[in-house]
């Protein structure tokens, strides 16, 4: 059952008569009682912590060895919260929103690219007091998961890459070929259509979302337009590649794909597992950009096992 049909029951339970004229008056906050209800069945809690000046809100539940989650561009902590249901029961799973995205701070005056982002979620461990953790990451949190695992080799039990940014496609994605064709860039909606257009690019089979969610998504995907673009230009300008450090990382390393993704095409998939020396690679059948959101059990289902088998015994 999805998870915004689990949550819709528990806000009309929690409001009772009158739901449905609140949902329509107060979307963004119906949406918020229904992420804290999905966050509870999967066990996680909402926390913050203060990193050079700035909160960082995260979620974390669990117990046992760490795994670290790293969203992509536009996204928030919230894109692991199903997939992160099926770890908590003997993992601690972590997930923060990234600098520049969520709830974290936005600063016009600093930069976001890869680089500098690696540098502050190296702040965030530290923060938390991590020493040895799984780290995964999908999208550009895929390419920063990369070069953390490049800087910090030391701390990694395994790294995770799921559809993840990075390296130069050999076959052209729609969204880059759309890019280079209108000047159009999908990440960025401005309209309620362009939203749509947005999810489209992102899932073959899109989850079902109650209208008043899509409207609350979408309106705050639309606020954040200018600031995304400013992100999106840094990171294109200082592109973060990892071609030159994935053949230097040793760690354990899964990628996962979805063999339908027309963000970023799966011929980079094949790119990365040939460069990394110690890597595995699992093609998801009809499956988009987002894998840990379009089907979280059987992302899991690949995903699991494999840090369980790079866990050392008794974490």
């Amino acid at each position: 059952m999805s998870k915004f049909l689990i949550a819709v029951g528990v806000i009309i339970g929690v409001l009772g008569l009158g739901t449905y004229a609140y949902i329509e008056t107060h979307p963004q906050e119906a949406l918020e009682l229904a992420l804290k209800a999905e966050r509870d069945r999967a066990m996680l809690h909402l926390k913050t912590v203060e990193v050079n000046g700035d909160r960082w809100p995260y979620l974390e539940g669990g117990e046992g060895d760490v795994v670290l989650l790293l969203h992509g561009f536009g996204g928030d902590k919230d894109n692991w919260t199903r997939f992160a249901g099926h770890l908590t029961p003997d993992h601690r799973v972590i997930a923060p929103d990234l600098p520049g995205f969520g709830d974290n701070a936005r600063h016009e005056d600093q930069s976001y690219d890869i680089a500098t982002q690696r540098d502050r979620l190296a702040a965030f461990v530290e923060a938390l007091g991590l020493t040895q953790f799984h780290l995964a990451g999908n999208s550009m949190g895929g390419n920063l998961a990369g070069a953390y695992a490049h800087a910090y080799p030391e701390q990694l039990l395994s790294l995770g890459l799921i559809n993840a940014a990075g390296v130069e496609s050999p076959v052209p994605s729609d969204l880059m070929r759309e890019v280079e064709s209108t000047g159009r860039v999908a990440l960025i909606p401005r309209s309620r259509e362009d939203y749509d257009h947005l999810m489209e690019m992102v899932f073959v089979n899109r989850p079902w979302v109650p209208p008043f969610a899509v409207e609350a998504l979408a309106q705050q995907a639309i606020d954040n337009a200018d600031f995304l673009q400013k992100v999106f230009t840094e990171y294109r300008t200082n592109l973060f590649r990892l071609e030159p450090v994935l053949p230097e990382i040793e760690t354990p390393t899964q990628i996962i794909w979805g063999d339908t993704d027309r963000l970023i095409h799966v011929s980079s998939a094949r790119v990365m597992d040939d460069l990394l020396p110690n890597s595995e690679l699992e093609i998801m059948k009809s499956m988009g950009h987002c894998p840990m959101i379009e089907d979280p059990r059987a992302t899991v289902e690949l995903y699991g096992p494999f840090i369980d088998r790079h866990t050392p015994a008794g974490m």
